[in-house]
């Protein structure tokens, strides 16, 4: 209720609404909030492990480097933190799978300062492509199914890649009381924390959080049995112990404050906008009424916000 916005979430979905009806109003809005971001963006911000196939080489996001016998391969989703695996087949039915090995591939623009990076949680970072050896993927000497100067093999659009990956921001939440000086934390997320940095959101008790290691309950397997993904509910170990005792319910994010700030706005501007007639709020700067240019001028923040963190390729 200090806030600018003045939004009273008793008032939902009607003034005198019993707790439990406004609590999933509050809940259905947060929901579609999240949903505005993503889509906004034109991706999950949310750290997701990806399987994604490709069609190449020649097709837009899966091509050689200019002047090398290096695959460059953009993915749909950025930034990329882990690559998990990586299988190529001939682009025909049936298509057979076999597995590039782990090290003739890396992610081109990693992000900066990973595993050691203490401000991953304040702004955007990495990429979305990488950088696969074509020689990996040979069946015709000297190196290669099809390169820049061989013209041979599978030819254009001739294989099928088919990438696993994380990418996106850690966001999580304690399933159980954590205490001071605990150095693991059982959480509703894995996905991606390994190496990131974040922070354990807790009023006067918020503090900063950096993983060293992730082990999830029920690891994801990968497809055709090349691995499993470390997703989902488990634990994460910490690089030192909290300083503060945290309950379970306790957000634990590495997503940038902006995007959160964005999606607070988000869900300011459906209770605005909602025709609500007992909300009060102040004008908002540049404004003249609570509906109309007040939610507008949300909006524009909105964008301003979340621009740096939209998918363009």
């Amino acid at each position: 209720m200090s806030a600018p916005t003045g939004v009273s979430w008793t008032q939902i979905p009607n003034p005198q609404s019993p707790l439990p009806d406004s609590v999933a109003e509050a809940t259905s809005i947060l929901w579609r909030a999240t949903s505005i971001v993503d889509t906004y963006t034109n991706q999950v911000l949310r750290a997701t492990v990806d399987n994604e196939q490709l069609t190449g080489p020649g097709a837009p996001r899966f091509g050689f480097m200019p002047g090398t016998d290096q695959f460059l391969l953009v993915m749909r989703r950025w930034p990329v933190s882990e690559i998990l695996a990586i299988q190529y087949a001939q682009n025909r039915p049936p298509l057979t799978w076999n597995t590039v090995a782990s090290d003739k591939y890396l992610i081109n623009h990693p992000l900066i300062g990973q595993y050691t990076d203490t401000a991953s949680a304040t702004a955007p970072d990495g990429g979305w492509s990488i950088q696969l050896d074509s020689r990996a993927i040979s069946s015709t000497p000297p190196g290669g199914i099809y390169g820049p100067a061989r013209g041979a093999g599978s030819g254009r659009n001739g294989l099928r890649l088919l990438v696993s990956y994380t990418n996106g921001w850690p966001h999580t939440s304690l399933t159980a009381d954590a205490a001071a000086d605990a150095t693991t934390l059982a959480v509703d997320d894995v996905t991606g924390w390994v190496g990131a940095s974040g922070f354990c959101y807790d009023g006067s008790a918020t503090e900063q959080v950096a993983v060293t290691a992730v082990a999830a309950d029920s690891p994801l397997p990968l497809p055709n049995g090349v691995g499993s993904a470390q997703t989902g509910p488990g634990t994460v170990t910490l690089s030192a112990p909290l300083a503060f005792a945290h309950e379970a319910g306790t957000l634990v994010s590495a997503l940038p404050a902006n995007v959160m700030q964005a999606t607070i706005l988000i869900a300011t501007s459906q209770v605005l906008d909602s025709g609500i007639e007992s909300i009060s709020a102040q004008t908002l700067s540049g404004s003249t009424s609570l509906g109309g240019q007040g939610v507008a001028d949300l909006i524009g923040q909105i964008k301003e916000l979340l621009n740096p963190y939209r998918r363009v390729m």
